[in-house]
């Protein structure tokens, strides 16, 4: 056996001068000690107001402007703070497990070694800049980021300093830095929403080939400019503005694009317009992303970037325009109303409301013009109903239509106008209502070019339908 001790001897002998010869061009010393790779009083977090990171070759410069955070290069967009909160913060909270000494290595063992553990050049570089306090310099910190191991580690190690690269170093760490900063796509730090902070919206303004929706807001009020002149239902258009706030891209298609009209957004297929307090903003609206698919390409106004509108996001803010008409006859509130003047057939009833109910007066024309008297007719004085009364405020300020037309008053169906009056005898609003030969439902109409359209509808109308009484 002398002969299998005699190779064990001389395994050992060799594997003991090949450590000496590697400790002499080598690191001469890995140090096991957890530290941060960063003092804790390097930086203030809160003061940090611009970060650039380095990778694949782009430079990503991050500012911090009026508390949001916007990417100012390669391209301008709208950042996450959070992201950005959780980027400082992994810089910051960065744990060397142990520190690699490479200063009694030689210079070619030190440049091996750098280049094996990817910080030569390094895969990536991040720099927070503080805001420099009253009476004090900037301050900022640098970390080069190496290639990733395993068991969930990396390698780094603290960037130039004075203009200096200490290369004798380098650390092993935890590797979330890397994983964050290196392993998700940029663009993943943006923020997807279509209309960033929008807050009050005074106008809304669609347009695309031969068609124009324009709404605009004063106050509590809300009105239709385009297609036609009309009033809003206030719901509806706190639904729209409440889905333009939430309206967010599934993604981000292509930065700087060389052929905006290949996504049809030169000329774009539509533009949507939404003004708040003196900004406005636009986004333009392409082709769809392939063909059956209803997700269309897009593009915010000032921007370069191509994104993805889900078909599910421009649903809720391109609403029809009927919808968003309001369905009720008259804005008028029952209680500013004086008076009612009625004209139904040959009748010209007029309403008066008095401190126990309403009097009326009923005054019949003759139809023919032939055979009309040169004086007016003289007036039956009595009362109506209060429930008759009541009957006719509400189906004309208050009863929604079960669907609403964009179309001129068909005159040849009308059978009466209502007129609401004030207190001081002011016209307040006209009604006017037919009720159409085709399909028997009744139409509604107060001077805007929009029929509200009732299947059914409880209006009283005539002497007889307001339970006249003569005094």
């Amino acid at each position: 056996m002398n002969w299998l001790r005699g190779i064990i001897a001389f395994v050992l002998a060799f594997a003991l001068a090949f450590a000496t010869s590697r400790m002499a061009n080598g690191p001469a010393l890995a140090t096991s000690t957890r530290a941060p790779l960063i003092a804790s009083d390097a930086i203030d977090a809160d003061r940090v107001n611009e970060i650039v990171l380095e990778r694949d070759g782009t430079v990503y410069r991050f500012e911090r402007q009026d508390g949001s955070w916007l990417q100012t290069a390669p391209i301008l967009h709208a950042v996450e703070n959070w992201s950005m909160r959780q980027l400082i913060g992994r810089v910051l909270k960065t744990v060397s497990v142990r520190t690699v000494d490479l200063s009694t290595s030689d210079g070619d063992a030190r440049a091996k070694s750098l280049v094996q553990a990817g910080l030569s050049p390094p895969s990536g570089r991040i720099e927070l800049k503080e805001q420099a306090a009253a009476g004090a310099a900037a301050r900022s910190v640098t970390i080069d980021l190496g290639r990733r191991s395993l068991a969930g580690r990396a390698y780094a190690r603290v960037g130039a300093q004075d203009g200096k690269v200490d290369d004798t170093h380098y650390q092993v760490v935890d590797s979330e830095l890397h994983e964050f900063a290196l392993g998700r796509d940029p663009k993943e730090f943006r923020r997807r929403d279509l209309f960033i902070d929008l807050k009050d919206v005074d106008r809304v303004a669609f347009r695309s080939t031969g068609n124009e929706l324009v709404l605009t807001r004063q106050g509590k009020v809300f009105r239709l400019e385009s297609p036609v002149k009309t009033r809003v239902d206030r719901v509806q258009a706190e639904e729209l503005f409440d889905a333009l706030r939430r309206a967010k891209s599934s993604g981000f298609v292509s930065d700087k694009p060389a052929e905006l009209a290949a996504y049809g957004l030169s000329p774009a297929m539509a533009t949507l317009e939404v003004d708040s307090g003196s900004t406005r903003r636009t986004l333009l609206i392409g082709d769809t992303v392939s063909i059956g698919a209803q997700d269309r390409f897009g593009m915010l106004d000032g921007t370069s970037t191509v994104v993805r509108l889900p078909a599910a996001v421009l649903a809720p803010i391109f609403p029809r325009v009927e919808r968003l008409i309001d369905a009720v006859a008259s804005a008028i509130r029952p209680r500013d109303i004086a008076a009612i003047e009625i004209a139904v057939g040959a009748q010209h009833i007029t309403l008066r409301r008095e401190t126990s109910g309403w009097t009326a007066s009923v005054a019949t024309h003759d139809l023919n013009p032939a055979t009309s008297p040169a004086t007016s007719p003289a007036s039956i004085a009595g009362t109506i109903d209060l429930d008759a009364a009541d009957r006719l405020l509400k189906a004309l300020t208050e009863t929604r239509a079960a669907s609403v037309e964009l179309s001129a008053f068909p005159a040849s169906d009308s059978v009466a106008t209502v007129t609401f009056l004030g207190f001081a005898s002011e016209p307040l609003d006209t009604v006017r209502i037919a009720r159409r030969g085709a399909d028997s439902k009744t139409l509604l109409e107060n001077g805007d070019g929009v029929l509200r359209v009732h299947g059914s509808i409880d209006l009283p109308l005539t002497a007889e339908e307001l339970g006249f009484h003569a005094k």
